[in-house]
């Protein structure tokens, strides 16, 4: 299946206003689970291809770069992806732990789509930065709130629940875990900060 430009433009465009039901054509899709481990993958690498140009356009400062704050694009790749796959994981034995009905194929589905849709309004913001600093930061705040409303849906159908409080206390709870699960891993591994992988 091709997807162009527009298409996905309005695939976008859909899952904001509608979430639920962008929710349901994804998970409809039944996409193989091995698909969606490497579009969590590509996301992850172009995420840190959007973080490396962001940082040609607004340099971190040098205080901060010499107190070792800098990361190379391996770094920025380790911590990311790991935070993607313990947040997948963390969506859906949180959900679970509530009573949620998902499986893990459903869960990799809407962290894959809900993911492809940040990192768009995030190129976009991106572009907006580079015409207007100021529009782009109004941007990113409406964004902002958009992608949260959208994610509370797209867990609230993922796991069945009746009211998007338990999606929010879903997520609230694997942003939680993952945190501190992640953090943990990182350490040991060294990377950060002051890590070796800067």
């Amino acid at each position: 299946m091709t997807v162009d430009f527009q298409t996905w433009m309005r695939a976008v465009w859909t899952s904001i206003m509608d979430p639920s039901e962008s929710a349901r054509k994804a998970l409809a899709m039944d996409i193989p689970v091995q698909a969606l481990w490497t579009g969590l993958a590509l996301v992850a690498v172009l995420n840190v291809i959007l973080v490396a140009l962001l940082q040609l356009i607004t340099p971190m400062p040098q205080a901060m770069q010499d107190q070792g704050f800098a990361l190379s694009p391996f770094g920025f790749f380790a911590i990311i992806g790991i935070f993607f796959v313990l947040f997948v994981y963390g969506i859906f034995y949180a959900g679970r732990m509530i009573g949620g009905q998902g499986s893990l194929q459903a869960t990799l589905t809407i962290v894959v789509w809900f993911q492809a849709i940040s990192l768009t309004l995030e190129a976009i913001q991106f572009a907006l930065v580079l015409v207007s600093p100021s529009i782009g930061s109004i941007f990113g705040l409406l964004t902002l709130g958009a992608l949260i409303w959208c994610f509370m849906n797209f867990i609230n159908v993922l796991h069945g629940f009746d009211n998007l409080g338990k999606a929010l206390g879903a997520i609230v709870l694997a942003l939680i875990g993952t945190a501190l699960i992640s953090g943990i891993i990182l350490a040991v591994l060294g990377v950060g900060p002051t890590g070796g992988m800067a």
